[in-house]
This record gives C-alpha cells, structure tokens and sequence, in this order.
C-alpha cells in the first residue's frame, strides 16, 4: 500500500524496504482488518444459525414472586421458535446462583407444536426460595424436538424473589373528556367497561375539560396536567405511559399490569365528625427493599360517581354508534346506540350518567413533596394522611355514598406511576367504624375479603383484621 496524493492505494509489488507502507507502520490495521473479517463470519454464522433446523430462544418476564411456605412457582417464560421445524417438545435446565443449585434436565411436550417464527407463553416452576429476597435463576433450552438446541442465544435469567406478603398492582386509568366532545363517549364507556370487568384491579379517574361538570368541580383540579395529557380528545391514559384508543383498551390495561412492583400502596377515609372533610390515611409497604436512592410519594383524588343532570346533553353521533362497527362494543355502548337517548337531531345525549369523574386533587402531578420519606425497607410501613374539606361546595355530588378517594403512588427515580389504589369513605350515614370499602363496589352478598392493604385475601386468612363487604372483621 503506498500514499498517492495523500491517499493510501494498494502498491503493485511487495514493499522493497525504500518505502515504508502504512501498514508495517500500523500494524494495528492489519488486526483490525483480520477482526472484521472475523465479525463478519461470526455475523453470517449466526444468521445462519437464526433459521437453524431446531431453534428455540427463551425470553423471561422477569421477576416472580412467591411466600416462603409456597412449594413452586409458575414463571411465564416467552419462548420464540427460530427454527424451520414446528417444536412439539423442548428440555431445559435451571440453575440457582446463590445457593448453586441445579435441576434437570427437564422435558415439557407442547399440546400444540410451537410454529415458526411463533412466540408463547410457557409456564416453568420454579421452587420456593429458603431465605427472603431476590435470587436470579438461570433456564437454558438445551434440547428441541430431542436434539441440539442451536439457538445462538439459549438461555435467560428469572428473579425470583420471595416475600412475606405478595404485591399488588393496580392499574390507573385517566380518562380526559368533556360534553362539547362527540368522540368523547368511546373513552367514557372504554373507561366503565374496564373498571367493570376488573373491579379489583382498575382505579379510573374522568378528568372533564371546560364543560358543565368542569365549572362546578374545584378550579384547580389536574391543574396543569388537562393541557399536557389532553391537547385533543378524547384521552385515556393508562398509567400516564400509554394513551389508549377505541372502546376497548383491555391490551393496554393488561400490559400496564404486567409490569412488576413490589411497593403495595391501600388507602382508606372517613368522614369526620361534622360530616363536610374526609380523613384519609395511605398505607405503603414494600414487599422488597427498594434500591437504594429510591424515592416514592403519594396523590390523591377524590372523585364521585352517578353524577347527571336533565340540562346536561353530552355530543355523540347516532349514526356512529349505531353502526355494524360498533357490534363488539361493551355494552355500556348501547346507551349511546339508543335512539331515544338522543335529541337535537341524534347529535346530542340526554341522561347521560358520569362516573369516576375528578372534583378535587392534591398532588396529582409528581406527588405531594415530602409525603413519604426514605428510607425504605421490605415490610415497613411508611403512611401518609391529608383531608378534604368543604365537600358541600361541591353540589354537583348528587350522592355522597358514590364518593371515592384514589390514591396514586409516584416513583420519583423513574418519574413513573408505581401503583394505585381507591376506596369509598366511610362513615356517611352514622356508619362510623372508620374503615375505608377496599377497591370495587359494594354488593349485597358480597363475600370478597381483603386485607388493610385493600388486597384480595384468598383461601384460609391468616388472623387479624380485614374488610369483608365494607365493614371490618377481625380473623381470630
């Protein structure tokens, strides 16, 4: 190689020692040269391996979580076949890092064979840890179809982590709307039909924007977040890191719920002696200690249900609603494909009731400063408390009882929403045993337990305090 108007060309003959090439000069070229070159094979050998004959590449959801008394637990594993074979069985091997354990090799026969290129959820037990905490175990497919696996990438790591009490996730759900927004009523029954189907693990709030319910609530409710998250309607937001559309964000919902916390958050409220502030008391307890320089607060709505009005008529479009595109829609639609809901030429509904809707917040934004102050450890109850007063300025609450307070847990390190919860508040009508209703309505015959936490308590409860169809009994 020689220098040509300062450009190195490869020379016609070997190099005679009266002209220093840039490569002896540089051997560092040559090498790299030779690395390229070896990237590039390994680069086309993997490719190659990608469309082997049996290949299957695992995939982990990441944390599972599980009681020290528990005897396994089932880790939803994503396996994706590479392959150009259908896998009708695989065999794989776990390996726990801290207490260097090993299990397998193990063999699962698949009901239905897993295609090419298809992706599944499979689950894998995975056994109860000895002490509290996290520990990470390695899965590697060895065997598909009962020969070599030859994914590239065979293996994936799980946390296990093992707890005195499990977490719970519930999911916020903000719904932004206003009466002058004829598209606004998909949100609304999206927003319904969710938290009827999930009662227990949904916490919605409707925001309304410069329309009759936004005059009579407080001026300041969301104060700063209608512009942001509501630019165009209608709006729902799932957790404030997908904004949903149609009438059925039930995916959204349930990849929101997917994602793991370990930071449990209740709430409960009461109304205090003379019957115009609510008391409320939050509750955080972290299942696992947090990484250190975490930092969590809290935020607060209070908001009320079966708010309507005989003036109010709410903008919607019968010919829409009403149409063969709507066929799947949750029922809370056929209110809105009902012609005699409608007047004003079916452009405009009359009736219409407006639930979850936000009258007043605190906090809302990044959560109250200071509200829950580090450190954090598993198990350790941090609390916070705040009132609501002067609810009777508020007559658009037509009935007190369908008061909720949403509580709203802020992770400040990631500038996420960690977790929700709600309750009604008791106490209204000379019911004073100062237990918030956990999360979902009160049903005659209701027999759903839940601990203070406002988490659903299954099978045989362990003695202490808990609400049973809003009142509080105690488990001996």
């Amino acid at each position: 190689m020689t220098t040509t108007n300062g450009r190195w060309t490869w020379a016609d003959k070997p190099n005679d020692g009266r002209e220093e090439t840039q490569t002896n000069r540089n051997p560092i070229n040559r090498h790299m040269r030779r690395r390229y070159l070896s990237l590039l094979l390994l680069c086309m050998l993997a490719a190659i391996g990608c469309r082997a004959k049996n290949s299957v590449a695992p995939m982990t959801a990441g944390y599972v979580f599980m009681l020290p008394g528990d005897a396994e637990v089932m880790a939803q594993i994503n396996l994706t076949n590479w392959g150009d074979t259908r896998v009708t069985s695989f065999t794989y091997t776990l390996y726990y890092m801290d207490s260097k354990e090993s299990e397998g090799p193990m063999t699962v026969a698949l009901d239905t064979p897993l295609e090419d290129g298809e992706t599944r959820a499979v689950g894998i037990a995975i056994k109860a840890g000895k002490t509290l905490g996290k520990e990470d175990v390695l899965l590697n497919i060895t065997q598909v179809n009962g020969t070599y696996n030859e994914a590239s990438v065979s293996y994936t790591y799980i946390t296990r982590c093992t707890v005195n009490k499990m977490p719970v996730k519930r999911v916020l759900v903000e719904d932004y709307a206003a009466m002058w927004c004829w598209h606004c009523p998909v949100g609304l029954v999206a927003t319904d039909a969710l938290t009827r189907r999930f009662p227990d693990d949904v916490v919605a709030v409707s925001v309304h924007k410069t329309d009759d319910i936004s005059k009579v609530v407080s001026p300041t409710v969301y104060e700063g977040l209608i512009d942001r998250y509501a630019a165009t309607l209608p709006a729902v937001w799932i957790a404030r890191d997908n904004k949903a559309a149609g009438y059925d964000v039930t995916t959204a919902y349930q990849s929101e719920k997917s994602k793991v916390t370990y930071m449990n958050i209740g709430v409960s409220a009461r109304w205090d002696a003379t019957g115009d502030a609510i008391d409320v008391t939050t509750e955080v307890e972290p299942c696992m200690t947090p990484a250190e320089g975490s930092s969590y607060s809290v935020g607060y709505v209070l908001t009320a249900s079966g708010l309507t009005n005989p003036a109010w008529r709410q903008e919607a479009s019968y010919a829409e609603y009403s149409s063969p595109s709507y066929a799947d829609a949750p029922e809370e639609m056929k209110f809105y494909a009902d012609a005699a809901n409608y007047s004003d030429g079916y452009s405009k509904v009359k009736g219409v009731v407006y639930n979850h809707v936000a009258i007043e917040s605190k906090g809302m934004e990044r959560g109250i400063a200071n509200s829950l102050g580090a450190p954090y450890a598993m198990d350790e109850v941090k609390k916070h408390s705040t009132t609501f007063s002067n609810i009777s300025r508020y007559g658009v609450i037509g009935d007190k009882s369908k008061i909720e307070i949403v509580a709203v847990l802020f992770n400040n390190k990631t500038n996420k929403i960690e977790n929700a919860a709600c309750c009604r508040v008791d106490g209204y009508g000379g019911d004073t045993t100062g237990i918030g209703e956990a999360v979902g309505d009160k049903r005659d015959g209701d027999d759903r337990m839940f601990d203070m936490m406002g988490r659903r308590v299954y099978g045989k409860p362990a003695p202490g305090l808990y609400i049973v169809n809003g009142r509080k009994i105690i488990v001996k």
